[in-house]
């Protein structure tokens, strides 16, 4: 019997200095029926050529180009050329243990599973200097009976048969995304929403040991570079909020939000926490500036109504500030000035630490 082709597709965006280590780290695997193809965003670096080199010399490698439009439209490219009958995604600036797909295959193959799930390393720096920031591995005996769509919503709760909501990090069956008509929905925040759909829509999910993907951890200079990682702006924001009601209303339009109401807003709200700006902005104060502030704060007071005081379950950072974040959305309608200083203030003085 032939080995299954897997296709891994990789978005870029002036990623030249990374793009070696990932694209060594693909062709290093253990598991050679592979197609890799690599979406080129409209790079302004050497980007392409850094691609063009390597498509050069390995016949697995094919390129597009497309206009610039986002994480999300690249993958979408990605998958518009894919012929393998599994899909592995990985982002440009990362990299995969050399086992990654023979090990992904082997199971999928033994379980007849439609994704395969697996850990991850966050790490930064390169060769002797790497160093690991964060560790997250998956302990199958954890997910024996679990429900999958409330692993999903628990990313950011106490639990421990929860799973990463990234699109990285899985193996999926090719047919599952096909048949059901899965695409990424947005530039970017585009990953849980896919996630979402896939996990939904799977007859059989398997989350193996090891965490066989370093998610790398970019230097402020190059991570300013980064769509999702860029300033804090309105576009930024609303896109985020989009993603969120994008899984809202995919689990209406599957009848199972009644069911998950409570696990989506206790998800919802440390969402709002970690990606609607608010951590970045008061937490974190390294962009508390007007136009940081004033796009966070004018966000939250169009999207208020999706806030709710659920935080049941959720880690302690989260749990503590979701019903301040409550009462600052209502100040917002108020003053949005005034909902800045109540931030400010309940960050110095009654935040966790």
């Amino acid at each position: 019997m032939q080995s299954p082709l897997v296709t891994i597709i990789v978005p870029v965006y002036n990623l030249a200095p990374f793009l070696p280590a990932c694209i060594d780290s693909l062709l290093q695997q253990t598991y050679t029926h592979t197609e890799i193809i690599f979406v080129n965003d409209d790079s302004s670096d050497s980007s392409l050529e850094v691609l063009t080199s390597y498509q050069q010399t390995h016949k697995n490698i094919q390129v597009f180009s497309q206009a610039n439009a986002g994480p999300g439209p690249a993958r979408n490219t990605g998958l518009d050329h894919a012929t393998g009958e599994y899909i592995l995604f990985v982002d440009g600036d990362d990299t995969i243990a050399p086992q990654t797909v023979e090990v992904c295959v082997q199971e999928a193959l033994n379980t007849s599973a439609d994704i395969i799930c697996f850990g991850y390393r966050k790490v930064s720096g390169t060769g002797k200097d790497l160093k690991v920031l964060e560790s997250f591995e998956y302990i199958p005996e954890n997910f024996e009976h679990t429900d999958y769509i409330s692993s999903f919503l628990s990313e950011t709760a106490h639990k421990t048969d929860k799973i990463n909501t990234a699109c990285w990090g899985k193996l999926y069956k090719r047919s599952l995304i096909e048949d059901h008509r899965v695409w990424f929905r947005l530039s970017i925040f585009e990953d849980s929403p896919f996630v979402l759909e896939t996990i939904c829509l799977s007859r059989k999910t398997r989350c193996i040991a090891g965490n066989f993907y370093n998610y790398f951890v970019r230097e402020k200079a190059h991570a300013e570079k980064s769509v999702t990682s860029a300033q804090v702006s309105d576009y930024k924001l609303s896109c985020f909020y989009a993603s969120d009601d994008l899984m809202k209303d995919f689990l209406l339009s599957q009848n199972l939000f009644d069911k998950y109401s409570h696990l989506y807003y206790a998800y919802h709200n440390s969402r709002v926490l970690l990606y609607g700006g608010y951590f970045e902005v008061y937490a974190d104060k390294g962009r508390e500036n007007k136009a940081n502030w004033t796009a966070v704060i004018d966000q939250l007071k169009k999207n208020r109504h999706s806030l709710t005081m659920r935080r049941k379950g959720l880690y302690r950072a989260f749990r503590k500030r979701i019903p301040f974040l409550n009462i600052g959305a209502f100040i917002s309608i108020i003053s949005p000035r005034a909902a800045h200083h109540f931030f400010r203030m309940y960050e110095k003085t009654l935040a966790p630490r």
